[in-house]
């Protein structure tokens, strides 16, 4: 271990201890190298200058966790640095806009895709919506109780039974006919 690695090594054990000065020095004797690293990667120095105040806030909340006996203090510094600078190129990949102008002096945009549904689609789970509530008001009380609870809230048979305090073959007939009517229902509605 060189006198630099222990130097700096202590310093990180001081800053664990919240030691504002040690803070200062590791800042003097690392900032220089640290700063040329977060350039290079984002070829910005003010940027650049972000990242390394970043780092340093870190250092200083989390010098109890550096791992002194892995690796030495400038290499978790400059791993720390890079890995920031990476993250943030990766987060401010450049914007391609939707409208541009071709060689030809045309105007041009991209197609962006909807993720809703079709007005088609919509409109066919809107009537299926109506034709399934129109299905269940069909159904006597309590065993459209016992189907909605099962479906709603996801009720087991047994679940059913104490709630509703019928006996469990009664809850399971009941849901069991119900979806029989539910499926009648709805094919019978579907064909009209």
């Amino acid at each position: 271990m060189t006198a630099d690695t222990a130097a700096l090594d202590q310093l990180l054990s001081r800053i664990a201890l919240q030691d504002r000065q040690a803070l200062r020095e590791l800042y003097d004797r690392t900032a220089s190298r640290l700063l040329a690293v977060a350039y290079r990667v984002l070829g910005n120095q003010a940027t650049a200058e972000d990242v390394l105040q970043d780092v340093y806030v870190t250092v200083w909340s989390r010098a109890a966790s550096y791992p002194a006996v892995h690796t030495h203090a400038m290499a978790w510094l400059t791993a720390m640095v890079r890995n920031r600078a990476i993250d943030l190129l990766r987060k401010s990949r450049p914007e391609v806009p939707l409208q541009w102008q071709g060689e030809d002096g045309e105007e041009h945009q991209h197609d962006v895709p909807d993720e809703n549904a079709s007005p088609m689609a919509q409109l066919m789970a809107a009537q299926s919506d109506d034709r399934l509530g129109s299905c269940i008001g069909q159904l006597e009380a309590e065993p459209r109780l016992a189907v909605m609870l099962a479906y709603y809230e996801g009720l087991t048979h047994a679940d059913l039974a104490v709630r509703l305090s019928r006996p469990l073959g009664t809850i399971k007939a009941w849901v069991r006919r119900s979806l029989v009517r539910l499926k009648d229902c709805m094919g019978e509605v579907g064909l009209s």
